[in-house]
């Protein structure tokens, strides 16, 4: 019995000391995996509700084939030039390309009427390519994100020819809810600062995106997502869209009307109109968007049957609808003024502009959307705003309830075609 005792007493205290160090670890485990999960959970709640999903694989390069290993191939050997500011074109060609003078004057005159390569525009890539020569056997110029010029020299002559850039193509979707800005929480759905412009441009008949925009409204768009050699390119073209605007839903479809491509509703209306929802671009103003230079921009409509937009001195106002221009100077207590004629009876002004833009004075034309002036304080001003007015042969215009005529309709052969098109995207918007 005694030894009982003594073996009981042995390992009464080794045993408990074992059981409370693995206690010990399997506390600081739970803490650890508790941290971990706590981590995780904010991160997920931080996130957008936006989604980027692949739909499927394009059709639009079906003869273009192995694009990125030809590409891979063709990129082995070449210099690649970045054109800057106050680079001359001549002295790129000899430092890139080891064309001397007579080289770059046949050059030249071989692009005659196809392009002007004294005008390269700055951040536009050349590449240079090399065979068994010194100088360049090939030249490729990017002129915009769908033309490239392509140079051939054979000996001292050179050819010259436009062609299509080829880019491998999925076509992809991006929805997603306003939770904070459009303009970034489409960016956070997977859309480049370029297509989510380009979606404030399609709807700028019908949404005004600088002041109408509201928590909660949703979007979906179907667009191209393009690569180049294997890398990231620019987007294309956006196929179709809707976005809910205050609870009403707005459809664009691309349709392609014998070689005259546009963007049309559900019904097969064009969407453009004659007047922009609002005189303040979308584009201008959210290009280059960084939080700490977006401003909230607001409207409402006067006693003095007037629109005033407050908005930053310095943003800028463009013309709400193709028309001419009939007064661009002071006038007073409107400040700096532009008054404008239009088609079907209607006038617009623009007033107390901080400055008017280059070439805008009377007599001049202007088509929609182009710059005319800036928001500023000029004549009888409390602070910077656009004072924005619209009449019809005289009689004043609400420009935010007014309903504008739908635009032309597709005729009855195109309508099949534009409903089949349509149809590809029902289960998506």
């Amino acid at each position: 019995m005694k030894d009982r005792v003594d073996f009981q007493h042995k390992y009464h205290h080794k045993t408990p000391g074992k059981s409370f160090r693995w206690k010990k670890k399997i506390k600081y485990l739970l803490l650890i995996i508790f941290i971990i999960s706590i981590v995780l959970w904010w991160k997920n709640k931080g996130e957008s509700n936006n989604e980027h999903i692949i739909i499927e694989q394009s059709d639009a390069v079906e003869s273009v084939k192995n694009i990125d290993e030809e590409a891979e191939e063709k990129n082995k050997d070449y210099k690649l030039c970045t054109i800057g500011e106050g680079d001359i074109p001549a002295e790129i060609f000899s430092e890139y390309g080891k064309f001397d003078a007579n080289d770059t004057m046949a050059l030249l005159s071989a692009a005659e009427g196809i392009y002007d390569f004294t005008n390269l525009k700055i951040g536009q890539n050349l590449r240079f390519y090399f065979d068994d020569d010194d100088r360049a056997s090939r030249m490729e110029y990017d002129c915009n994100t769908e033309k490239k010029i392509i140079v051939e020299r054979n000996g001292d002559e050179f050819s010259v020819r436009e062609e299509k850039i080829e880019y491998k193509v999925t076509k992809e979707t991006a929805k997603g809810k306003i939770e904070n800005f459009f303009y970034v929480d489409a960016m956070d759905a997977g859309l480049s600062e370029a297509t989510v412009l380009e979606v404030g441009d399609i709807f700028a008949f019908n949404i005004d995106f600088t002041t109408e925009i509201r928590v909660g409204d949703e979007f979906v768009f179907v667009y191209e997502k393009r690569k180049r050699d294997g890398k990231e390119a620019p987007d294309g073209r956006i196929l179709a869209a809707k976005f809910i605007n205050d609870g009403k839903a707005h459809y664009a479809y691309y349709y392609d009307n014998d070689g005259d491509g546009g963007y049309y509703d559900g019904d097969g209306h064009v969407l453009e109109r004659q007047f922009l929802k609002a005189p303040l671009s979308y584009r201008r103003i959210s290009s280059g968007y960084t939080n700490s230079r977006l401003h909230p921009i607001t409207k409402k409509w006067t006693a003095h049957q007037q629109v005033d937009y407050a908005a930053p001195s310095g943003t800028p106002v463009v013309a709400s609808a193709r028309g001419t221009v009939t007064q661009a100077s002071w006038a007073g207590g409107w400040g700096n003024m532009v008054r404008m004629k239009h088609d079907n009876g209607f006038t617009t002004h623009y007033g107390h502009l901080s400055a008017f833009a280059k070439g805008i004075k009377s007599g001049v034309q202007v088509v929609q959307g182009q710059l005319i002036g800036y928001v500023g304080s000029t004549g009888w001003s409390t602070g910077p705003h656009l004072d924005y007015g619209m009449k019809q042969d005289g009689v004043p215009v609400n420009p935010i309830t007014f309903t504008q005529p739908k635009g032309a309709p597709l005729d009855d052969n195109d309508m099949k075609n534009f409903e089949e098109n349509k149809g590809q995207y029902s289960n998506i918007l």
